[in-house]
């Protein structure tokens, strides 16, 4: 015996808002670790010119070092701003 689906309405535009702006920021939220890690990385490049030591070796080093020291605050360092810019532009940029 199968069964078929009911059939689907579309969604209304604020349902579409809703499910669009959750969705952006759920992307945020799984990709800020390696915002932070990358950013991490940039900073130790122009430290590194000044004479400054390497603490990292790649971006997995900065995630587990990030980790062990900060916790998850740390991983995910600057997420409320980049909640809010996709809560307030509705999206990615």
């Amino acid at each position: 015996m199968s069964t078929t689906p009911a059939p689907s309405r579309p969604l209304s535009t604020a349902e579409g808002f809703i499910c669009g702006g959750l969705a952006a920021c759920m992307a945020v939220t799984v990709s800020n670790p390696a915002e932070v890690a990358k950013t991490r990385m940039q900073l130790q490049g122009e430290l590194a010119k000044q004479g400054g030591t390497k603490v990292y070796k790649n971006a997995l080093d900065v995630i587990a070092k990030t980790w062990r020291n900060e916790g998850i605050r740390g991983i995910q360092r600057g997420l409320g701003p980049a909640v809010s810019a996709q809560r307030i532009t509705g999206g990615p940029h």
